[in-house]
Order: C-alpha cells, then structure tokens, then sequence
C-alpha cells in the first residue's frame, strides 16, 4: 500500500542477482505444474492490519481509492502529506511482517493445491524483511520457497516457467503485476484475487487477468483447472 514506484521503468532489463539467486534456490522441479502467489493482499492482509495499527497509534485509516494519499489522518483531522506517511509505512513493515494474519482460505487451499502444483511466494515485500515475511507465513502454515522480487514480476515469472517447463498459474492482487506477466511470461495462467474486504472496492478490474476468482475457494477450483491437475 505504500506509494507505487516505478516499477516497469526497467521491465525489460536483467534480473536482479539477489532475486536471482532467490530463484536458483525457490528448488523448482523441471515438469511440474507451479503456482507463483503473491503474498500481500492474497496470501496475508496489509491493509487492514496496518488501519488497525495506525488507530493504535491515533490515526484514523480510510481508502477511498488504491493509494495512501488522503487516506491517513492526525487525530486532529489533518491529512497526513507524504512526507509523513513514509516513515509510518516502513515502521510498520519493519515490526509487523511477522505478525501478518492470512486471509481466508489461503492456508487451506494452498495446502491442498500442493498436492497437484509446486507453490513459490512471489514478493515485492522489501528484502530487508525477507526472514519476517518467511516466519510469518510459515507460522500460518505456508512454509513455502519466497522470492523478494524487485520492480515487475514478469521477468521472475518468464524464469520460472521456463525453469518449470509445465503449466504455471499466477496469483496477484495487483493489476500492473498482472500486466507485467502478461508482457513477459506468456503462457502464464494470470489470476486477479484480492483477498482484503477493505480493498476490493477500490481495486479495480486487471483486465489482463484471465481469471477472477472472489476468494481462495473459487481461486483453488479455477487454479485447478487451468493447470489441468
């Protein structure tokens, strides 16, 4: 939820050598389905926690569109500008990735995909928290490899699939991130799935996406399918 970066101004370029060895070490076997998921938003809630968190704090959290800009305000009422939005953003990051809770049914269903695909977390989280964002999810009970991606993450799903050479789903709530697999790693199934009740009203459509499935129930049946297990 912190203020999008540039992410696709070096789409095209070469993978990142620490996201490459990330990847080198993700263990994907050679001829078996693989699903790629993102984490916030999908697999573990951001927005909700961090409203939760600034109202300790004695802010107020309100969305009216998918960016930070107006949605933070002092106790006093003031809009908070983006000078003062960043360090709360990263003080969260810091001390709450490890406290993440999951979204409904991602555990579940990820368990049970598992029997018919290989998972790997496919992150934009910071690197700096990499060992958080691992204990979080797998106290939650999805002890699965993680990639800290940087920038676009068509580059990183072109590699594994390549890597995989058999059928690959996408999961992501993110529209650009949808889009940036569909530039790059073609073939990839892309599944738009948001799984925060906060922010499903002010995401919009990924037109890029093939699938959208409302939560992990519909998206483990379409995942299914569409990887032909």
């Amino acid at each position: 939820m912190a203020e999008k970066p540039n992410w696709f101004a070096n789409d095209l370029g070469a993978i990142p050598p620490r996201v490459m060895a990330e990847l080198e070490s993700a263990g994907v076997e050679r001829g078996r389905p693989l699903i790629a998921v993102d984490a916030d938003e999908v697999l573990v809630h951001f927005a909700e926690h961090f409203a939760e968190w600034l109202e300790a704090l004695g802010y107020s959290f309100r969305l009216t569109e998918y960016k930070l800009a107006s949605a933070i305000r002092s106790a006093a009422g003031e809009v908070l500008t983006k000078q003062e939005i960043a360090p709360l953003v990263w003080s969260f990051i810091e001390g709450e990735t490890a406290r993440q809770r999951a979204i409904d049914g991602a555990v579940e269903a990820l368990s049970r995909l598992a029997g018919s695909a290989q998972i790997v977390v496919l992150t934009n989280a910071p690197s700096m928290v990499r060992a958080a964002r691992v204990t979080n999810l797998g106290a939650l009970g999805m002890n699965y490899p993680v990639v800290m991606n940087e920038g676009g993450k068509g580059r990183a799903l072109q590699w594994l699939a390549e890597r995989a050479d058999a059928p690959v789903a996408f999961i992501d709530d993110s529209a650009e991130q949808l889009d940036s697999a569909a530039k790059l790693a073609i073939g990839v199934k892309r599944f738009h799935l948001v799984g925060s009740s906060m922010l499903k009203p002010v995401i919009g459509r990924a037109d890029t996406a093939e699938h959208h499935p409302e939560d992990w129930r519909e998206a483990e049946t379409m995942v299914l399918r569409a990887l032909g297990a």
